[in-house]
């Protein structure tokens, strides 16, 4: 009998690229896709006659009609930018998604799975499942965000602990490649959709915030690998800590590498997206213990992503408007 998967928010930029890797992995898999592309103007028809897919919200799926052996559950508002429009309703939306994708689990006495985010610890560092998290004293919809995130983890380890089934946790650090959307206010789309269209790269503040960039295809692996090779119950980071570099050091790397005559720019966010808008802290995940206990290792280096996004965009010109209306979440 073939293996059947759930994946919710199956059809954003993160959820398409595990939705390929479980059918590469796996072709025989009885795969289904909720998404009720609220953050996505992707392209699936590749998936189209792979997957079931639904195009719904979460919330309306009969977990009656279907059973599964595991589920991933993506489904969220994401973006520093796309949340910004939630905010009050942005903790709601992600308890009330989780607490669904809990029923479905319990349904069918299913491994969950659930993306959590690296938002949750709150603070510069690099960051341990261990840590000890605090919050700071900051006020924004990314904060509303953190703390819904970090919610639904303490939520959903307890509903499992009740009704006997399994769930993971996945924080993920910087996730960055193809298809990725500027518009929900993820940089890396951002520099490359200015630096090709000559207009300024806008650095946020000093620029010298610090992120670790993981390609979506190696964090899809480790997704996968959560799921099937590692204990159960437990917290994972997935990320690449080899790929750190400063906010400015990317706007300059990106502009050499597209050849731009664009400038570079330093910009106060909070004029641009008003007073709801937070930076995010440095964040550089320890994936010891996701390394440890599975075969998974982050393999793409930052250079090889900047790469392969240039590409992208490359092979979708002459118009690289028409690249920024087409790409997805």
């Amino acid at each position: 009998m073939n293996k059947k998967v759930l994946v919710t928010g199956g059809l954003g930029f993160i959820g398409f690229q595990l939705c390929k890797q479980l059918l590469h992995d796996d072709s025989s898999i009885d795969l289904t896709i909720v998404d009720n592309l609220s953050s996505t103007k992707l392209n699936y028809n590749e998936l189209i006659g792979r997957a079931r897919i639904e195009i719904k919200d979460l919330r309306c799926f009969d977990e009656h009609t279907q059973t599964f052996d595991d589920i991933y559950h993506l489904a969220s508002p994401v973006g520093s930018v796309g949340i910004l429009e939630k905010h009050g309703h942005i903790a709601t939306d992600i308890l009330e998604l989780a607490n669904k994708a809990a029923q479905l689990a319990r349904a069918s006495q299913a491994r969950l799975l659930y993306l959590s985010s690296s938002e949750v610890y709150g603070r510069d560092g690099q960051h341990a499942e261990s840590t000890e998290l605090v919050v700071p004293d900051k006020r924004g919809a990314r904060m509303e965000y953190s703390l819904g995130k970090l919610t639904a983890e303490h939520t959903l380890f307890n509903l499992a602990m009740d009704e006997q089934f399994d769930v993971r946790i996945v924080r993920p650090f910087n996730v960055a490649g193809e298809w990725q959307s500027a518009m929900l206010g993820f940089v890396l789309p951002k520099f490359f959709e200015a630096a090709l269209s000559g207009k300024p790269l806008q650095v946020y503040g000093t620029g010298q915030q610090r992120r670790s960039f993981c390609h979506v295809s190696d964090l899809a692996k480790g997704v996968i690998a959560v799921q099937q090779q590692a204990p159960s119950n437990t917290i994972y980071n997935v990320g690449n800590p080899s790929n750190i570099t400063t906010i400015t050091e990317l706007a300059h790397r990106i502009h050499t590498l597209c050849q731009s005559t664009s400038a570079i720019d330093y910009v106060d966010p909070y004029q641009l997206h008003g007073k709801r808008f937070m930076e995010a802290f440095d964040k550089i995940p320890d994936i010891t213990r996701l390394t440890t206990n599975s075969t998974w290792q982050p393999v793409k280096s930052l250079e090889d992503t900047l790469a392969r996004v240039l590409g992208f965009y490359q092979s979708r010109q002459p118009s690289t408007a028409r690249s920024h209306n087409a790409v997805t979440a």
